[in-house]
Parts: C-alpha cells; sequence; structure tokens
C-alpha cells in the first residue's frame, strides 16, 4: 500500500457582496477496493455546516450553505488515502482474440450497455474530417493496443501550456491548436474515441506530485475507456502513463462538466475570482 495525505484548498473572491449561496465541492476521492480513505476533515471560513450527498455518478459531493452576506469564502479538505499497489495496472494477456473483440464491441448488446459513454458531449464532439489519419482506430489490432498508442500519440502532439484553453474549450478547439493542460488532452482522447463508440470517460483526481508529473499542481484529469475483459482501463495522455497508483481517482463522468471540483449557485450574481491549490504527499 502507497500512503498519501492530500490537502485541496479553493478561495472565492467576490466583487460585490454575495446574500445567499450554494456551493458544491467534488473533491473526496472514491473509495474503492483499491483506495481506503480516512481521517477526512473540512474547514471554511464562513464557519458554516457541511453536508454531504452523492451525484448522479454516485460520487460523494460536499455542499455549503450560506445564508449571509460575504465577499469572501474559503474552503479546505484533507485526507488520508491508502493506495493499493497491487492489480493496479491490467494484464494484457487477458484481452480477447482480436476477432472477438471486434465481433463484442459491434454487437447490439454491448452498445446498449456502454451507450451513455459512446456519445459526444459539446466539450468532446469532433467533426469526422478533421481526424488525422495516424489517429484513427485501425481494426488489425487489439482495442489494448489501439488505445495505448492514442495514449501516446496525444502526449506527442500536444504541448502542454496552461492558461491557453478554459474549462469550456472543446476538442475540436485542441485539435486545432494542440496546446493545453490535462482537461485538454482528456477531452481530445475521449472525442476519438468516441468517434469510434469506444465506451471512454473523464476522470478526474489527484496525482502524485512527488513524481513531477505534468498536471499535479490542480486536480488532474485522465481517461477511463471499456475495455473487453479488462474493465474500466486508466490511461493518462498528458503524462503517456496509464493510470496506476499514482492516481487518486475522485470522480467520473462524460467530461469535466460532470467532474468540475468546484459549483457555485449565488445571489445575486456578481464577478468573482477562484484559486484551488493542491498538495499531494506520500507518506
Amino acid at each position: 500500500m502507497t500512503h498519501y495525505h492530500i490537502r485541496y484548498e479553493a478561495e472565492n473572491l467576490y466583487q460585490h457582496v454575495v446574500n445567499e449561496a450554494l456551493f458544491e465541492f467534488l473533491v473526496v476521492p472514491v473509495k474503492d477496493d483499491t483506495q481506503l480513505v480516512t481521517e477526512v476533515h473540512t474547514d471554511n471560513s464562513l464557519e458554516v455546516p457541511v453536508f454531504s450527498s452523492r451525484n448522479v455518478f454516485g460520487y460523494e459531493v460536499l455542499f455549503l450553505r450560506v445564508t449571509r452576506p460575504f465577499t469572501r469564502l474559503t474552503f479546505s479538505m484533507s485526507c488520508t488515502v491508502r493506495r493499493s499497489t497491487q492489480r493496479v495496472l491490467p494484464d494484457p494477456a487477458r484481452c480477447l482474440p482480436r476477432e472477438e473483440e471486434q465481433r463484442l464491441l459491434s454487437s447490439e448488446n454491448f452498445l446498449v450497455d456502454h451507450y451513455l459513454y459512446i456519445q459526444q458531449t459539446p466539450l468532446t464532439a469532433l467533426p469526422a474530417e478533421q481526424l488525422p489519419s495516424s489517429l484513427v482506430y485501425q481494426y488489425d489490432r487489439s482495442l489494448f493496443e489501439y488505445v495505448q498508442a492514442l495514449n501516446r500519440a496525444i502526449y506527442e502532439m500536444m504541448e502542454y501550456q496552461p492558461l491557453v484553453t478554459t474549462t469550456t474549450t472543446r476538442a475540436s478547439e485542441v485539435l486545432a491548436n494542440p496546446r493545453g493542460v490535462c482537461q485538454d488532452y482528456s477531452h481530445l482522447m475521449l472525442g476519438i474515441l468516441r468517434h469510434h463508440r469506444i465506451p471512454s470517460r473523464y476522470v478526474a483526481g489527484y496525482i502524485n506530485q512527488e513524481q513531477q508529473f505534468m498536471g499535479s499542481a490542480q486536480l488532474h484529469a485522465w481517461v477511463e475507456v471499456f475495455i473487453p475483459e479488462l474493465g474500466w482501463t486508466g490511461f493518462d495522455p498528458t503524462n503517456n502513463l496509464m493510470a496506476d497508483y499514482y492516481h487518486i481517482k475522485v470522480a467520473d463522468g462524460l467530461d469535466y462538466t460532470d467532474c468540475s471540483p468546484l459549483k457555485g449557485h449565488i445571489n445575486p450574481g456578481v464577478t468573482n475570482t477562484t484559486g484551488h491549490v493542491v498538495h499531494v504527499v506520500e507518506q
């Protein structure tokens, strides 16, 4: 087991007084058979209670309801995660023979079962005519081999550059100007996979900062692909890695919109600035 201490911090500053607000934080790592999450603590500058619920994908969301005037809110979440280092990476030898795999991927039952994750969203949709031939799925290799090659190809074609995109930048814009951060790498990879009707989902989480990976200063993003016999398998195109015990998952969804760490509803609506800081320390 690898032990991590994780701390997430956010600060919202408002140009004018906010009278009431509801905030949602999707920042607590998920508890599953590879992650044990303990010692979860939260704090906020307004000293209001924090409530917990589940979103439509089943992941824990923290809620703050504020009913008094304010111009600044800080919030923090800290926890300890014990991350399994066993059985994290898949065994490609378990993959189905190529022809059998292709029959399954194109079968009606498979497409119905994974319908949600083969549909494009506004952030992932790509015009077919814009796809370079080098990124198109060639059926002479296994799905696992293709996704590995696609992961590497996106890593090599993209330039990691903060502040040139936003959370609303579309995959088609990234393909035309291949620069950005982890969410852009992930949206582009999702767009290509879903173009081929390959089930895939956006993942948000943390990544070991001691390894100097790109994207570790904030919540990180990567992609999970459903591969027959292997199940949901993680790929990190920002770092040309498969997701392993360096990656601590928080949630997944169709794109960034489902996995945004902070959402807010304020009255009255005013201009604000938001800052996020993440600390991931291997213990």
